[in-house]
């Protein structure tokens, strides 16, 4: 009973939010509200709270089988076009986040390693990981840094494309099927151990994305996700992120604070002002671009072009390569810098 009531806790608040969310008619409530009901209550509520990391791997894995169907070789050639953009972006991103850090840096008075693993926008577990195994790196910093971004993104993002009007192509697949789709989640869930043992970013959905991939070779025709199973996916996740920012964070020095809100809206800005050219560049929807170029996670840009219609194929490949961009290329630099410091 002890496990059982955190989690039900949360539950209900979680559940709680999506009411409210959805009274307040604002944009992707299953999860926005999901999360900014867990993250706020944690203040009001003094009762002990806990969401497994197993619940958020379903909703990973529901979203990953969903977007993987939408996935074709077609669409994968179709990209090569964009390839020289997404490098010249994300160096510029990178070389941004440098001098970002430079100036948290020198107005925190945290260590430059810190910030410069701070504030570049990778995914949060990874880089936590990469500033435990770093010495002299202040973890708590790094961790908070990358929590307030990523809330920063998922809680702004929605609001901000919801408000636009642009359509764009979506793909049409046949009607959802329950069986159909616990058929394909459950395969998802089969191969994810491969996934983990090729070392793949965000294994719990990026696995299930390249089994779609490969379904779309098969004679199988692709079936929508049921709107359930995606609501049970924006719970969990939702849940989950609203619990990363604990109460002791407002225990960091002042200075530590402001900085990590303004450097996430710095991001949230820069990638917006990109994101614009992007619709002139190549032809492509606002809601497209921004999710696209956004500082957050692979998983959580995914759910939430999902959530509101936009080509969730390209977002998902643009957050790869962002990724793999960080992991290949600036994670071996720091690493080797802070070695040789």
């Amino acid at each position: 009973m002890r496990i059982v009531l955190p989690i039900l806790t949360v539950f209900l608040v979680a559940l709680l939010g999506v009411g409210i969310f959805n009274l307040l008619s604002f944009p992707m409530p299953w999860m926005l509200g999901s999360l900014f009901g867990v993250l706020l209550s944690q203040f009001l509520l003094k009762v002990p709270y806990q969401w497994p990391a197993f619940f958020r791997n379903i909703g990973l894995a529901i979203v990953g089988t969903s977007i993987g169907q939408l996935f074709t070789l077609e669409i994968l050639l179709s990209m090569k076009h964009s390839l020289v953009f997404m490098l010249i972006f994300n160096t510029f991103l990178s070389i941004f986040c440098f001098l970002l850090a430079y100036i948290v840096h020198r107005f925190t008075n945290i260590s430059l390693p810190t910030a410069i693993t701070a504030s570049i926008p990778g995914g949060l577990s990874q880089l936590v990981v990469f500033a435990e195994e770093q010495k002299n790196l202040d973890v708590t910093v790094v961790t908070f840094f990358h929590v307030v971004r990523v809330i920063s993104v998922v809680g702004f993002i929605p609001f901000i494309v919801s408000v636009t009007n642009q359509t764009n192509t979506v793909v049409t697949i046949e009607t959802p099927h329950y069986l159909y789709n616990l058929l394909i989640i459950f395969l998802g869930f089969l191969v994810i151990p491969f996934g983990k043992k090729l070392h793949l970013p965000v294994p719990y959905f990026l696995t299930p994305v390249i089994l779609g991939l490969l379904l779309s070779f098969t004679p199988l025709e692709p079936v929508a996700m049921n709107d359930l199973f995606l609501h049970i996916a924006q719970v969990a996740i939702g849940a989950y992120i609203g619990l990363m920012i604990k109460p002791q964070a407002i225990r960091l020095k002042n200075s530590i604070l402001i900085s990590a809100v303004l450097s996430a809206l710095l991001l949230l800005a820069l990638t917006f002002g990109i994101a614009e050219v992007m619709v002139y560049l190549f032809d492509m929807d606002f809601k497209t671009s921004y999710l696209s170029t956004a500082p957050g996670g692979m998983d959580q840009m995914g759910l939430i072009a999902t959530a509101v219609h936009a080509d969730a194929t390209q977002v998902t490949i643009f957050q790869l390569f962002r990724m793999l961009f960080i992991y290949i290329v600036i994670l071996p630099i720091l690493k080797w810098w802070y070695i040789k410091e």
